[in-house]
This record gives C-alpha cells, structure tokens and sequence, in this order.
C-alpha cells in the first residue's frame, strides 16, 4: 500500500494519513500486515515504489469528484477517469500526478498487475493547514477496511538492491 500526498498540505495528505493509520492498526500482527510506503506522488517516486509488486494499492487525495470525505475506486484501466480528477488540484506536490505515473509505467512496462487507487476527495490544500475532519474519518476508514482486507505481502521481484 503506498499512500501518497503532502501531510503538510491539509488534504493533501490523505493517502499518507492511511498509510499511517494502516500501520498503527496492522502493528498489532506485523507478520499479517501489507508492506506500507508513504510517497510524495511523484511519478518516478511512485513507480520506484511499487517497482518488484504484483499488486499495489495505491491511496490519494482528490478535488471535484464529490463531497469531501467521499471515496472513489479506480484500477489501471480507469486511467481517462483518474487523469480528470488532477487538473483540478491547483498546487498538487505531485509533478506530473498519479495517473501520469500509471501511464508512464505501462508505457515503459513497470506498471504492477494489480493497481487499485483510492481518492479520497478533499475540501482544503493549503499548505499549513490540517487536513478537514471529513478526510480525516475517511482516511480511518479507508485504513480499517484495508486492514480487515489482509491482503497476502506482494512477492517481491528483481535485485536485492530494490528491497526496502
């Protein structure tokens, strides 16, 4: 799982508010527990992250899909759905954005098997500012049920020196 944003971004910094609540709940059986990342989204970041996965839940903020709070699922082939959510972040940390870093990697062939995104839609980006108290029950949520989900650990792939 690989939760993606600026934590000092408000909202922006709902998927590293899940991976951080994920692996406070998944503390309690490490063995159990998906393998957790934080990443800015970045999209060479984000491809070096899930670089050796099969299957890769990746979490974000987003704008102008609903209410804030509210959550929206996509896999790698709702890559047109995704990419229309990111004009709309004025002052995203992301660069180039998630679904550009989808599409470069299946461009270069690095994309995993199984992608899901979840978007957690947000109401505040300004820097400095906490994230909403919306985005913060749907980032405990969305941990929660990740958590019960007990995905098996990824099978790694590739060099020793792409191990974390």
């Amino acid at each position: 799982m690989i939760g993606v944003g600026n934590p000092e971004g408000g909202d922006d910094g709902a998927g590293r508010l899940v991976a951080r609540r994920l692996r406070e709940l998944c503390r309690r059986a490490p063995a159990a527990g998906p393998v957790v990342r934080e990443c800015t989204g970045e999209a060479t970041a984000l491809m070096e992250a899930w670089a050796g996965f099969d299957d890769v839940v990746l979490v974000d903020a987003c704008r102008g899909a609903g209410e804030p709070g509210s959550l929206h699922s996509f896999g790698a082939h709702d890559l047109g759905r995704l990419a229309s959510l990111q004009p709309l972040r004025r002052g995203s940390t992301h660069g180039l954005g998630v679904s550009a870093a989808i599409a470069l990697a299946r461009a270069l062939g690095r994309l995993p098997r199984g992608l899901v995104v979840h978007a957690i839609e947000g109401r505040r980006f300004a820097a400095g500012e906490p994230p909403s108290a919306e985005v913060e029950r749907a980032a405990h949520e969305l941990a929660a049920r990740l958590a019960r989900r007990r995905p098996p650990r990824a099978r790694r792939t590739g060099s020793p020196s792409q191990a974390r």
